[in-house]
């Protein structure tokens, strides 16, 4: 039953990730940060889902754990740096955190295997 209820959450992500793909992409640099934020959620749900469906091993989740939490630091350091007007520093470092959290994500997908 434990196994259906993740295959039913990670269902759930995928469909909502592909429905987000029709929209517009991110334009402003808040829209982007946000959605990183939601990346970074989406990483700490997929990460729980796999270690309670058993597709990932604790020792594995807790280093994609280790790398979402340094991906919230870095979302963390460009809205600060947005914030005092850095918006170079702000843009790569929301760069930088995006792609740590996209690769996570694979990561994760590739773990899961098929539905």
């Amino acid at each position: 039953m434990l196994r259906t209820a993740n295959g039913y959450a990670l269902l759930l992500v995928a469909c909502l990730l592909a429905a987000c793909a029709g929209l517009e992409p991110a334009a402003s640099f808040d829209q982007k940060l946000a959605y990183a934020y939601g990346s970074h959620t989406s990483v700490l749900v997929a990460a729980t889902n796999a270690v309670n469906g058993g597709t990932l091993s604790s020792a594995d989740a807790e280093q994609v754990l280790e790398l979402a939490d340094n991906a919230k630091l870095i979302l963390d350091g460009a809205k600060l740096a947005a914030g005092v007007g850095d918006l170079a520093t702000a843009e790569g470092q929301l760069a930088m955190a995006t792609t740590i959290l996209q690769e996570v994500l694979k990561y994760l997908n590739a773990k899961r295997g098929p539905l």
